[in-house]
């Protein structure tokens, strides 16, 4: 079987002289090459100065190029049953493990060598570079600071029954980070580059809102990753229509209202009475916010408390702040509306059978079921109801654990606007974008001074000024 050997070190760390030197090993009987995205930029370029110059100049398109190519090479050499070598630094985690699933793929082991230098022995090396290879030394140091934490972290996410904490922070599109407020909770979520290079796995999906201690327990839970109709490939709205008709157990689906604040994660601390009200990211400028509107009776509190702690749930709740975080769709009155009690488990699951009680005690409002679709045709009707909609959407809740949620159409079309509005109203700069969006920008602001509609709030909490989304989804109405 074909081997890949992932090379991992910053310049002057030596990788390349390893490489040559198992290139000319004569115990090395199997076919095998080296693969060196330098020699090809030089092999582009047809110069080191040319290369410097295109380096420059052309930037990421470049690069793009001499990675794209040279990922072919390695693919033909693996298809062909050569061992080969992989020279780069793969200093970002996510470029050794695009390599190891490439390998995967064209049914090759791998593995990493690492070269773990002290940076000033790399800065002495590089010194003693010839000048076409010599790298600039900021750039080494920059690369430290940033990638010598990660960069030789186990590529594969480790033990399966081990720490989750472990397992979390060795997946390079997982990000983890210290609670605030907290000794020893940490907070986990799926990178930006996972969410922009759409690198969904059962982890990636599985670390948003997980808060995990030292010792790998889940102390929080919010929901993990889910997504709306038509988000994804396995999201159409043909797959999930099919999913309820190929798959009887998947019905019932409960069409819930999806409410439009922003999540607010109550769980209960270790100290009797104590409560953590956490956003996404645990304790942040909102918890605040989440604290003033949860219940002030002692009784009620000392009840609720007791059941996050029996149960071991989180109480999931949509906050609705009319005073400092107001959004598209209108409320009477500030509120929490709880969503759901969430096991505090490392797999996202609803334990229902306690929520009736918890929101009863706590006096919580829930969010409205539009429906209970019984067939595919329901499911069907439902999805388009919600993209037709003039509030947020809904969330379907399939029998068999599936969540899928829907925008409407009228909510992304607001949604869209809000950061030109901002740059004008807030900031004072000139329209900057042209097109529909745009188009029914200029209509707003201009309807907003023809009849002196205020379009911006001060945000009391923050004490800023934002523009008032609510009243702009109302004025929709009046343009048409």
């Amino acid at each position: 079987m074909a081997k890949l050997i992932i090379l991992r070190g910053l310049p002057a760390s030596g990788k390349s002289t390893w490489a040559r030197a198992w290139a000319e090993d004569p115990s090395n009987t199997r076919p095998h090459c080296v693969v060196s995205l330098d020699a090809i930029r030089l092999m582009v370029a047809g110069s080191a100065a040319n290369r410097d110059r295109m380096k420059t100049r052309n930037g990421k398109r470049f690069e793009a190029m001499v990675v794209a190519m040279g990922r072919h090479m390695i693919a033909d050499a693996l298809d062909a049953g050569w061992d080969v070598v992989a020279d780069a630094q793969h200093a970002n985690p996510r470029y050794a493990v695009d390599l190891a699933r490439l390998a995967r793929e064209h049914c090759a082991i791998w593995e990493t060598k690492d070269f773990d230098v002290p940076l000033d022995e790399l800065l002495r090396r590089n010194a003693a570079r010839s000048e076409s290879d010599r790298v600039p030394d900021d750039y080494i140091r920059a690369s430290w600071e940033r990638f010598h934490g990660v960069m030789f972290r186990p590529l594969e996410p480790g033990d399966p029954n081990g720490n989750l904490l472990e397992r979390m922070r060795a997946d390079p599109y997982v990000r983890v980070i210290p609670v605030r407020g907290e000794a020893d909770v940490f907070a986990c979520n799926f990178t930006p580059e996972a969410f922009r290079e759409h690198r969904w796995t059962d982890r990636t999906i599985n670390a948003r809102g997980l808060f995990v201690d030292g010792s790998g327990r889940v102390v929080q839970r919010g929901f993990e990753k889910f997504f709306a109709v038509d988000e994804t490939e396995e999201t159409t709205f043909s797959r999930v229509v099919g999913h309820a008709r190929e798959h009887p157990e998947s019905l019932p689906v409960r069409v819930e209202r999806k409410e439009n604040g922003f999540l607010g994660l109550v769980g209960a601390a270790d100290s009797a009475g104590v409560f953590r009200f956490w956003s996404k990211s645990g304790m942040t400028d909102y918890s605040p916010l989440i604290e003033r509107l949860f219940p002030a009776d002692d009784d009620a509190r000392t009840s609720l408390w007791h059941m996050l702690r029996e149960w071991n749930v989180t109480a999931a709740f949509e906050v609705i702040d009319r005073e400092s975080d107001r959004h598209i769709v209108g409320y009477d009155r500030s509120e929490l509306r709880l969503l759901h009690l969430i096991r505090n488990a490392e797999r996202f699951s609803i334990d229902y059978d306690h929520e009736e009680e918890f929101a009863r005690i706590g006096g919580f409002a829930r969010p409205k079921t539009v429906l209970v679709a019984h067939t595919a045709d329901e499911v069907a009707r439902a999805i388009l109801d919600a993209k037709a909609s003039v509030r947020e959407g809904v969330v379907l809740y399939f029998a068999d654990g599936w969540m899928v949620k829907v925008k409407s159409d009228r909510y992304k079309l607001v949604k869209a606007i809000r950061p030109i509005l901002q740059r004008v109203l807030l900031r004072g700069r000139p329209f900057n974008r042209t097109g529909e969006v745009a188009d029914l920008a200029r209509r707003i602001i201009s309807y907003a001074r023809e009849h002196d509609i205020d379009l911006t709030y001060e945000r009391q909490a923050f004490g800023e000024r934002d523009v008032d989304m609510t009243r702009v989804n109302a004025l929709l109405d009046a343009l048409r």
